[in-house]
């Protein structure tokens, strides 16, 4: 195995590398076998990008800031070798210009991290360049950056209303009204349907864990229509016909562009659906439990990023 990391690292194997990352992860990972498909491939990324921007530093012997180095090339949107490497008309996500969010960069850290510990593991090296790197605290405020990453209930309808097949809809609404994530959206099957119960099951979602989650009447009306068809076209197993986060992500922002709405990303569906249903109610435990949030915690950047009831106790004041 040591023999196999050297080599791998001292040619820039990004496939062999991530192939001893991904076993290590597997073995000595906080979630072991349970490492949902969706971290193995923002770790796969990260693992690729790091190689491919550090083209001029010994993997096994990196300098001790190299660390910090590439993380403020990070913030500061200096990845010119990755546009430059990226194959031009090749599906997929293709590297953003500019610099990356704070969240966007916690993960590739923790990507680089997993190398290492898998180099450590293999005995390759024993070097650790990432372990005291911190990424600052951003200045922008969070509920500032959660209003900039939420459609608005009129932009939800502006998007319907451009909506032209049941895709469209149903990558909408299960996004803005159940608050699914993308990989759940496209794991979700019929036979996962209740719409006389109007709920749907949302099977080993985040952290392993299977859920119920609550339909509105417009999204179960969708669902029943778009089940309707389906038995007529191919009876298909997934209720979305779209086979990956990428067709999504695409889906999505064309229909923005027809509607002329601002592209904030598929997750921002979901932040839309937490929004609004803490201004609706005033209660967090409703938005974590319908969002399925782990802990209280997660559902307080909802309240947090909805300033209209900061300006209306402000009111009154004389």
């Amino acid at each position: 195995m040591r023999r196999f990391a050297v080599l791998a690292a001292n040619e820039r194997d990004v496939d062999r590398l991530w192939s001893l990352t991904e076993a290590h992860l597997t073995l000595h990972g906080h979630a072991g076998v349970g490492t949902s498909r969706h971290t193995h491939r923002a770790y796969r990324r990260g693992v690729v990008e790091l190689v491919t921007l550090w083209h001029d530093v010994n993997l096994l012997r990196p300098a001790r800031d190299a660390g910090v180095m590439y993380v403020q090339r990070l913030r500061a949107g200096d990845r010119e070798p990755l546009l430059e490497a990226a194959e031009p008309g090749k599906r997929g996500r293709r590297p953003k210009r500019g610099p990356l969010a704070p969240a966007t960069i916690e993960l590739r850290i923790a990507a680089a991290r997993a190398l290492y510990a898998a180099l450590r593991w293999s005995g390759a090296t024993e070097a650790d360049p990432f372990r005291d790197v911190r990424t600052g605290r951003d200045a922008t405020r969070e509920e500032d950056v959660m209003a900039a990453k939420v459609y608005t209930e009129v932009e939800i309808i502006e998007l319907l209303g451009h909506a032209r097949d049941d895709d469209d809809r149903l990558v909408l609404l299960l996004g803005a009204h159940a608050g699914l994530r993308v990989s759940e959206m496209l794991a979700l099957r019929w036979e996962h349907l209740d719409l006389e119960g109007r709920r749907l099951l949302v099977q080993a979602g985040k952290g392993g864990k299977d859920a119920l989650v609550s339909l509105t009447p417009k999204l179960a009306a969708a669902l029943g229509e778009a089940e309707r068809r389906a038995l007529v076209d191919d009876r298909r197993p997934s209720v979305v016909r779209l086979r990956s986060q990428y067709g999504v992500y695409r889906r999505l922002r064309r229909l923005c562009d027809r509607a002329e709405v601002r592209f904030r990303g598929v997750h921002a569906l979901r932040h839309a659906a937490g929004t609004r249903l803490y201004r609706q109610t005033g209660d967090l435990g409703q938005v974590q439990d319908h969002l399925r949030h782990a802990t209280l915690d997660m559902a307080r950047r909802y309240a947090r990023s909805d300033r209209r009831v900061l300006e209306r106790s402000l009111d009154d004041w004389t």
